[in-house]
């Protein structure tokens, strides 16, 4: 029985690799860690994005400048939904973190399929992919985009809700974007999608369901958090607040006015 399970287990880990080779899951812990604890409250308690975790099926578009903090906002909205919902496993939550650098890498395909990887942790992966992957693997060749939203599509019909956040959708080429976009727009009235970019990409109301923008930029808080714990990183700098300890109103005072919302 051991063995038998071991090579279920065996196989399963081989479909997963070969459909979703991009595992967003280690993308996720990397950010998470370096998040600052305790940021990023504001967005949580925004209305705006309040509103759209309580409606199913709605859009939340988040726009911010470079720096703004916008991929370690989208780290701390992951962790917060999957804490929230971890005892139920009717609702599933899934990310794509996007790179202008690893474009080549991210084609439409592999992102949704990434997608698929998330949602299927300790539930069954289903025959149809099993099929899929019998019927390709022999022949070397991959999943077609049809393919791949079928698979992703199927799983998302077992829950409630979906939540899917999909970060700096601005670093993508346009035409694939659009492509993604499409495929995400048409996935289903229980999808939530939290869409981050720089302002110069505005989406067209009707091309997304249910559409609200939420500007982003870091907050004064967050800010002296983050200024905070790089003081005490530096035992120089803590060494010198000591003596002196009006130099760490004078650091927030300069950097925080400089930052301008970075």
């Amino acid at each position: 029985m051991h063995i038998h399970n071991h090579g279920e287990a065996e196989n399963r880990d081989i479909i997963l690799n070969w459909l979703s080779p991009i595992n967003f899951f280690l993308r996720q812990a990397d950010i998470s860690q370096e998040r600052e604890k305790g940021t990023g409250g504001w967005l949580l308690a925004d209305p705006v994005f309040q509103k759209w975790e309580s409606r199913s099926g709605s859009t939340l578009w988040c726009r911010g400048i470079p720096g703004a903090g916008k991929t370690v906002l989208v780290s701390m909205v992951v962790d917060y939904l999957r804490a929230a919902f971890r005892d139920n496993q009717d609702i599933g939550v899934a990310c794509i973190y996007l790179n202008h650098k690893e474009a080549d890498q991210q084609p439409p395909t592999k992102l949704l399929a990434g997608l698929w990887r998330q949602l299927v942790v300790d539930r069954d992966i289903g025959s149809f992919v099993e099929i899929l992957y019998k019927q390709h693997w022999e022949k070397g060749t991959a999943p077609s985009l049809e393919e791949v939203v079928n698979v992703l599509s199927s799983s998302i019909k077992e829950f409630s809700q979906v939540f899917i956040i999909v970060d700096a959708m601005d670093e993508y080429p346009e035409l694939q974007r659009e492509i993604l976009l499409q495929q995400l727009a048409v996935m289903g009235s229980n999808v939530n999608l939290m869409i981050t970019s720089r302002p110069n990409i505005c989406p067209e109301p009707s091309s997304l369901p249910n559409l609200e923008i939420l500007d982003i930029q870091a907050a004064q808080e967050d800010i002296q958090a983050y200024i905070n714990a790089q003081i005490k990183l530096s035992p120089r700098l803590s060494k010198h607040i000591q003596k002196k300890p009006v130099l760490q109103e004078q650091i927030h005072a300069k950097i925080t006015d400089t930052v301008a919302g970075m």
